[in-house]
């Protein structure tokens, strides 16, 4: 049986396939171990600019980048507080829990929030979204690329352009799918691109990052009240001037960020990597149909990254957990209302076709015996 509690000599031995945090490959781990200079530091600035540089061509933009010390959900808020006046409105696509979450983070700013949702495991498409921009005038939208709940990809590319002729501010969090999925930010002409680096990027929890337009750090300047540490004026400004951040950040997870980003743009290749997690999801979608269960996601907006599986045979979901943390691997429940309706299945990072396809020969066996 695996030791599922804190080991305080080893750390985790599972084998991680969830949405995340994921397994983080041992030459990232080193690279946090290596010494650092201060955050005010030429040095510092030196690792920043790299990081940044990197950002911008990951999301394929002359946009900045931006680093946060928080999760994406920081940058959420951000988004809120910076980009939404007190008089105007703002329409919040939601798909799934995180696409709630993003309502309510502009409920509890006070800020003037429409939610305009379609039932769990189908996506935005762009009839949804002609739809509702007709309704009113927006001055923001913000959307899910992936919904780490449901397991499903909104059609970005073509819902974005829909949303930009309404004249709207994109705000766009791609956390369970940047650095895993092509997200042409300059193309569809994205105002704030979010995610946080626990998920594809296969680095530790602790920093988020985004790209931000000129025209959302112009209008963020109109905007009161933003708040100080998640202002995109003050981080855009120390960013710009001297490619630090305002606050102290965690130098290891930025250097490990530097790392992985050289590692993804130099050594995989962008189109090799977004390739990997396509055949990633096929493999376990084929495992899914072979296994007379059925994926919650609208047939064609299954994510590449996450997949949410209907518990369409009345599996108890906890004991399946549980028995494939005896054999050393890890998925997770459903999220919110889809707990022990689903479960998840991460296919994300540094995940390769034979890791993948040793845990699904394990997790079928279990799924033998528990019915």
């Amino acid at each position: 049986m695996t030791d599922v509690h804190f080991n305080k000599e080893k750390g985790s031995q599972l084998k991680l396939f969830t949405p995340g945090p994921v397994h983080v490959p041992e030459r990232v781990l080193k690279e946090m171990a290596k010494p650092n200079d201060t955050h005010r530091s030429k040095a510092y600035s030196e690792m920043h600019k790299m990081a940044t540089d990197g950002l911008q061509k990951l999301l394929f933009t002359n946009n900045e980048c931006l680093i946060f010390t928080s999760s994406a959900t920081g940058i959420m808020e951000a988004c809120v507080r910076n980009l939404i006046k007190e008089d105007e409105k703002a329409l919040f696509f939601s798909i799934g829990a995180f696409g709630d979450r993003w309502y309510d983070i502009g409920i509890t700013n006070g800020k003037i929030s429409v939610k305009e949702g379609v039932e769990w495991g189908k996506a935005i498409t762009t009839e949804v979204a002609q739809e509702a921009l007709s309704k009113d005038k927006y001055s923001v939208v913000l959307i899910q690329a992936n919904e780490t709940s449901t397991g499903v990809y909104n059609p970005i590319d073509d819902v974005a352009p829909i949303i930009k002729d309404s004249g709207a501010l994109l705000c766009v969090d791609a956390t369970s799918s940047m650095a895993g999925v092509k997200i042409e930010v300059d193309k569809l002409a994205i105002d704030v691109c979010l995610a946080s680096v626990q998920k594809c990027f296969a680095l530790p929890p602790g920093l988020a990052v985004c790209s931000i337009s000129d025209v959302a750090i112009k209008k963020a300047e109109q905007v009161k009240n933003r708040g100080l540490y998640f202002d995109f004026i003050d981080l855009n400004k120390r960013h710009v001037s001297k490619h630090q951040t305002p606050t102290t950040p965690p130098i290891p997870q930025i250097r490990a960020l530097t790392a992985q980003l050289d590692f993804i743009l130099n050594e995989e290749g962008l189109e090799k990597r977004f390739e990997r997690h396509e055949q990633l999801a096929k493999r376990t979608r084929t495992w899914v149909h072979e296994n007379n269960l059925e994926m919650l996601p609208e047939k064609g907006y299954e994510s590449n990254t996450v997949s949410t599986i209907k518990n369409s045979l009345d599996l108890d979901i906890s004991k399946m957990i549980s028995m494939l943390l005896d054999k050393g691997y890890r998925i997770v429940n459903g999220y919110g209302q889809l707990v022990n309706k689903t479960f998840r299945i991460g296919h994300m990072g540094e995940i390769q076709l034979e890791d993948l396809g040793k845990m699904l020969d394990v997790l079928a066996d279990i799924i033998s015996e528990l019915k």
